[in-house]
């Protein structure tokens, strides 16, 4: 019986994965706008109602699509319970390492910049929620940078630049005189991420 068990529990956790992975194949393939529940099972190959019964529908699903570190590395859960708790004088370089994960993740991943575009024009806050709870539990995990009292502020900002200036890539080909199409202007722009953290933490 407890073999059993554990092969309908693999079973399930693989069907979640399979339906978790067809999210993002749908908004690449699709656009955010053919996000739902028939497409996404049609692409995962499973039946419709599987997605009801392991997400309680398409919010759900996003919900879980941002927690399970497909929407980006830094967004699982599993991510921050790995994240050892650094001592004050490293959480600076944590904070940073995140940042550049995060920047290389939104490049990489055309499903969250539409995603993150789909969000702010439909005022969905499913995803800001989520996006929430998760930095919520990051910043509680690694905590503030010593010579920076308010490194929540700090982190929104940075995020928020991130956001804007990798969705802009895609429609755009300079932000004032930084080229978003080559990496030399990304790399410019990583730079800066990590000067503006070393020169707070001090």
């Amino acid at each position: 019986m407890a073999t059993q068990a554990k092969v309908k529990k693999r079973d399930r956790e693989r069907t979640k994965g399979k339906i978790l992975k067809a999210v993002g194949e749908v908004i690449e393939q699709y656009g955010t706008e053919k996000v739902g529940v028939n497409l996404i099972a049609r692409q995962a190959g499973v039946n419709k109602v599987l997605i009801y019964r392991y997400f309680g529908g398409v919010d759900g699903l996003m919900e879980q699509f941002v927690k399970t570190g497909q929407y980006t590395t830094t967004s699982s859960l599993e991510f921050i319970e790995n994240l050892p708790t650094p001592a004050p004088e490293d959480r600076g370089k944590v904070w940073t390492d995140i940042m550049k994960t995060n920047l290389k993740d939104l490049r990489e991943r055309k499903a969250t910049r539409d995603l993150i575009r789909w969000e702010i024009g439909a005022g969905k806050p499913v995803l800001s929620d989520a996006r929430n709870d998760v930095g919520n539990k990051m910043s509680e995990k690694i905590g503030q940078i010593p010579g920076y009292p308010d490194t929540e502020a700090l982190i929104a900002i940075l995020i928020g630049g991130i956001y804007h200036l990798t969705v802009s890539a895609d429609y755009r080909d300079k932000i004032m005189a930084i080229d978003l199409q080559s990496e030399e202007g990304w790399s410019r722009i990583e730079k800066t991420l990590v000067d503006i953290i070393a020169a707070l933490d001090k």
